[in-house]
């Protein structure tokens, strides 16, 4: 006979990064931390050009970065993937390049072997993980562990403070902007919660039985809608999911937004919030269930919404894995299968 079915319940099943205070207590680790930010800022601040390396949910925190330096520096700021950075061995990553590898565990092998390429290289070497005293964090030059459990809040918040430190460094103004940016997160995402989750309960119980479903984002919350697509709902909530840009909806993608299909749309604060709007419209008028995360209306900072998404994202897999009862701390294969 097969072992009785234990089912997850609201009352004792909580992921240890969605525990009561994991938020609050990573970013007031973060902040107490900045002077060790700001000190590798400025041994990083020469660098004519940066890297930025990590997979899967650490590969999602880079775009914010990249979108903000594209958008408003000079500063040439590329996204890898782990292996992709092996693969293509960027040409310019040489003296004058600064490189920012990062890892929860500061184990990830490839990350860890691109840290090691790029130390060959002479470039100057950053780890980001949550233990400064990593494997990773032993073999770069710089080290910073975030040291809390809200790992995605924790990397994130590192890196805004980081890179407003450089920039503010580099005389752009830009970068006391990400800085203030960071400093109003204690304040402002611990009050998101209640609210998130009251909202996210019903939707997230509602779509048990949906086996596929469409994450939408772009512009500075891409890397959001492509952590929530593959680390949320693919690895840990087993659902078909694919990450959709809007900017290129409807070059293909609207043709499977057909009626009964289920999909996630993450709006911003930027240019294209008239093609979100229609895009969004047009979907519910095709039968497309809908739902919709908007930073519960808060009139912010374009460079907030990473976080504020994020708050409203992470309570809507929360309930989502209660419907299915999957457990987002066990896997079928991700700590099993070596490669």
């Amino acid at each position: 006979m097969s072992e009785p079915v234990q089912y997850l319940a609201e009352a004792t099943y909580r992921p240890y990064w969605l525990k009561d205070g994991a938020l609050e207590s990573t970013l007031e680790t973060v902040m107490s931390k900045r002077a060790e930010l700001e000190a590798i800022a400025e041994a990083l601040s020469g660098a004519s050009r940066f890297y930025l390396v990590g997979s899967g949910g650490s590969y999602s925190v880079q775009h914010p970065i990249r979108y903000a330096a594209e958008k408003h520096t000079d500063l040439p700021v590329k996204c890898f993937s782990g292996w992709e950075f092996l693969d293509m061995g960027p040409s310019a990553v040489d003296e004058d390049a600064a490189c920012i590898f990062i890892s929860n565990t500061g184990t990830t092998k490839e990350v860890l072997k691109g840290l090691e390429w790029a130390s060959e290289r002479g470039a100057a070497t950053m780890s980001l993980t949550r233990s400064a005293d990593s494997k990773m964090g032993r073999a770069a030059q710089h080290s910073f562990g975030y040291e809390g459990n809200a790992v995605t809040i924790g990397k994130m918040t590192s890196l805004y403070l980081l890179f407003g430190s450089i920039l503010r460094g580099r005389g752009n103004p830009f970068g006391e902007r990400m800085i203030e940016i960071a400093e109003g997160l204690p304040k402002l995402l611990p009050s998101m919660i209640p609210r998130a989750k009251e909202s996210a309960r019903p939707v997230g119980l509602g779509l048990k039985d949906e086996a596929e479903m469409l994450i939408v984002g772009g512009g500075v919350n891409w890397g959001l809608a492509y952590q929530f697509a593959v680390c949320t709902l693919q690895e840990m909530c087993w659902v078909h999911a694919t990450p959709v840009d809007f900017s290129e909806w409807r070059h293909g993608p609207l043709e499977i937004f057909t009626p009964g299909s289920t999909a996630v749309f993450l709006r911003g604060r930027g240019a294209q919030r008239e093609n979100e709007e229609n895009i969004i419209e047009w979907c519910r008028g095709n039968g497309v269930n809908c739902v919709v995360y908007d930073s519960q209306g808060k009139d912010g900072d374009i460079l907030e919404t990473p976080f504020t998404l994020f708050v409203e994202l992470e309570w809507l897999g929360y309930y989502l894995s209660l419907a299915k009862n999957r457990d987002m701390e066990k896997w079928r294969h991700y700590d099993k299968v070596a490669f």
